[in-house]
């Protein structure tokens, strides 16, 4: 992404992070495990839930929450951040093509990517066989880094939250892919069938990612979610979760400002034209350096995007305790101000980054409309609010599909799949409420300290 894309311009443009209009991966829509372990909440082996309204509305029907903050970094699995927590579905030990794998943890630096192209996720998958990362990612190289995981010391502050709160083991991507779906995804329950980031007509990275992106930019996509892979321009026009909002529900996209010579904040809703192209793109998108302002000033909107795509994303090959810091210290924020006693944060991530993870998806991927993607690969979901059930770890499955999910039940939105079939937030999808108690004694607020990052991976 940006996203650091001057840092990661070579790996951009030589490594595995360009796209892939190949679907040869898969057939089928048949259904996978999704495993279990823990205190069940629901669907942990793999079930899809069906509900019409929340799984879990509050008594009375009012939720508790006024400010819903949606924190997005960059590329991880679950078992590559927790595949040792304690309680949650994790593995000491990966599956390659060649048998079993140790994890071990990656080196204090990092010196590549590691490839996560729709392709390379239908290489790793293996048609649910989940052994295939060696070929996806490693295909030149010995150091078989997609199995190596991170631990506790690495990332001490995740821990934390996910210890106080809710960590949810079953959270997968809405799709097999990278950064340009998973973004879209969050904010309206699909991706206009994108399989890949936009391919740009030059050698030098695209940074934009949308509408603003330069004459001959293309976005591969599967046609009206058929298996015909077509090139459209990567600006859309279908319905995002903030475009149904009463008056007294306000949002903003905190983002990066991208370098001098361009400017402007960094968002996925530059792929909407009906917000880029309008004044809702003026008043709502915002640097993230006002998040913490807005917060102390008591302004906070209603609904939150706060995404980093600079130094502090945790994208490979960043340093992954800058970014803890960098979130740490805008929830500290949160934390210290009265907002806390009425907020929900949903902290996740983008894409899968290339890292195995060990639980198939539920849903296998299928290239036609009624399982256009399956469901990609499990990703972190930390759930911090004062009612997220404490120190739980959230058992049903979910996507990132449930993020706007859960903002439509706790505001009471319509359905964006009513308006636009092609997105995945209908009866079949979780809304994440079942991670909450509305009833219990709301917890405090978990004030904690930035590292030093010296010398830390």
């Amino acid at each position: 992404m940006i996203r650091a894309a001057f840092i990661l311009a070579t790996v951009a443009i030589f490594g595995c992070s360009g796209s892939s209009t190949s679907t040869n991966g898969g057939s089928g829509g048949g259904t996978g495990t999704g495993g279990n372990g823990g205190d069940d909440m629901g669907a942990g082996s793999g079930d899809m839930p069906g509900h019409v309204g929340p799984t879990n509305p509050p008594p009375g029907g009012k939720f508790p929450i006024e400010h819903i903050i949606v924190l997005v970094k960059e590329n991880h699995t679950f078992d590559n951040y927790f595949g040792s927590f304690p309680g949650a579905e994790g593995t000491n030990s990966g599956q390659s093509s060649m048998g079993p794998v140790s994890v071990g943890r990656p080196p204090a630096l990092l010196t590549r990517d590691l490839c996560h192209t729709h392709q390379c996720a239908l290489d790793d998958w293996n048609h649910g066989a989940m052994d295939h990362w060696d070929l996806g990612d490693t295909k030149n190289q010995s150091d078989q880094l997609a199995f190596a995981q991170y631990t506790e010391d690495d990332i001490p502050n995740y821990w934390q939250y996910a210890r106080k709160f809710s960590l949810a083991d079953h959270f997968f991507s809405s799709m097999m892919g990278p950064s340009f779906p998973g973004h879209m995804f969050v904010l309206a329950a699909q991706t206009g069938w994108a399989l890949d980031n936009p391919n740009g007509p030059g050698i030098v990275p695209l940074i934009q990612w949308g509408c603003d992106d330069p004459d001959g930019t293309v976005q591969p996509v599967l046609d009206n979610g058929s298996c015909t892979v077509k090139d459209v321009k990567p600006c859309f026009d279908f319905p995002t979760v903030v475009d149904n909002l009463p008056p007294a529900v306000t949002w903003k996209f905190y983002g990066s400002t991208l370098p001098p010579g361009i400017g402007q904040v960094w968002s996925m809703f530059d792929g909407v034209q009906h917000i880029r192209m309008t004044n809702a793109w003026k008043n709502n998108v915002v640097d993230a350096s006002q998040f913490d302002a807005d917060v102390d000033a008591g302004t906070l909107p209603s609904i939150v995007f706060l995404v980093n795509q600079d130094l502090a994303s945790e994208h490979p090959p960043l340093n992954i305790c800058t970014g803890e810091n960098w979130t740490v210290g805008h929830l500290n924020h949160v934390m210290q101000s009265p907002i806390w006693a009425k907020s929900a944060i949903l902290m996740t991530y983008d894409d899968f980054g290339g890292w195995y993870d060990h639980v198939a998806p539920p849903m296998q991927y299928g290239c036609n409309a009624a399982t256009p993607y399956g469901l990609g690969f499990r990703l972190p979901l930390i759930i911090v609010s004062p009612y997220a059930k404490p120190a739980s770890v959230y058992k049903r499955v979910s996507h990132q599909g449930s993020v706007p999910k859960f903002i439509e039940a706790v505001f009471d939105l319509p359905s964006l799949s009513a308006q636009d079939p092609a997105a995945q937030d209908g009866p079949d999808t979780d809304d994440l409420t079942s991670a909450f108690d509305w009833t219990q004694a709301p917890l405090p607020p978990l004030v904690l300290p930035q590292r030093n990052c010296s010398g830390a991976r």
